[in-house]
């Protein structure tokens, strides 16, 4: 019997480390634990549509048959295309026909499901909630627009508008969710405990995205709003209105990890680490 809870569930994203939430989600399948209210980020979004779609194991089943695959992730996806990730054999390709992604079962869901892009001209998140009458190609794009990481993937255009990766924006979406009325949350972190962003290296404005000098601004500025956001999510925690799910063990993953194993061991220690929380929700 599925238990639909009244709390509201918020992914991060994190690239490649979102195989971290993908065993989290799973947990919570085989536990048929169902949130109303699912708001992601980047590959939190991604990990989290095969959640509500239903389709345990998608995720999992990705990661092993394609990481490696250069038509995923590869330099020479970034020379061909502009982007590290191979955007349209991820979100097209492998949800079209190769992994097939259950359209009908997501949008049927009672579950609302949100995707964070950030808006190229505004350097501001907006939100873009599931809507079955766009149809699934178009929630794809959203998909890939959620996931282009700035600097290595292009701008995506979606209804006369370019957009990038949410996480630039608004990295953890807690503060969206409260807003929706979601008083309590359940929060996927893919970093360990006590972690903060240090400052990055931005190549000059001119030389990405010259004119665009709100975009320009917002990268400037995400690595003190991410912060700033975890410090929420820490309040929110010990207030007793978040329950946070984050690694227990720091494994060393990157965003754009290149060892399976590594990424496997992410999967699994998301999968136990969500077993120990359950009793809690």
């Amino acid at each position: 019997m599925t238990r639909t809870l009244d709390m509201g569930l918020v992914l991060e994203g994190g690239g490649l480390r979102g195989n971290y939430t993908a065993g989290v989600l799973d947990a919570f399948l085989d536990e048929r634990i169902l949130f109303p209210y699912v708001i992601g980020v980047s590959a939190g979004a991604g990990m989290g549509c095969s959640y509500v779609s239903g389709q345990r194991g998608r995720n999992l089943e990705i990661l092993r048959r394609f990481h490696g695959d250069p038509r995923y992730l590869s330099l020479r996806n970034l020379v061909v295309t502009g982007s590290l990730f191979g955007m349209d054999f991820v979100f097209h390709q492998i949800p079209n026909s190769l992994i097939p992604f259950d359209w009908n079962y997501f949008v049927e869901s009672p579950a609302r499901f949100i995707t964070v892009c950030t808006d190229c001209e505004t350097g501001r998140a907006e939100y873009f909630e599931k809507n079955p009458e766009n149809g699934a190609e178009d929630f794809y794009t959203v998909l890939e627009a959620s996931s282009s990481m700035p600097y290595v993937a292009p701008m995506v255009s979606y209804n006369g508008k370019k957009y990038l990766d949410g996480a630039i924006a608004d990295a953890i979406p807690l503060e969206k969710a409260v807003s929706e009325g979601f008083l309590r949350n359940v929060v996927v972190l893919t970093n360990p405990a006590g972690y903060r962003k240090k400052q990055e290296f931005h190549p000059p404005d001119r030389l990405f995205y010259f004119g665009r000098k709100k975009l320009a601004e917002a990268l400037k500025t995400r690595v003190e709003r991410y912060n700033r956001s975890l410090h929420l999510v820490e309040a929110e925690e010990q207030a007793g209105r978040a329950i946070v799910v984050r690694p227990s063990k720091d494994l060393n993953v990157s965003r754009i990890e290149k060892n399976r194993e590594k990424l496997e061991r992410l999967y699994e220690l998301g999968y136990a680490d969500a077993e120990k929380i359950i009793k809690n929700i």
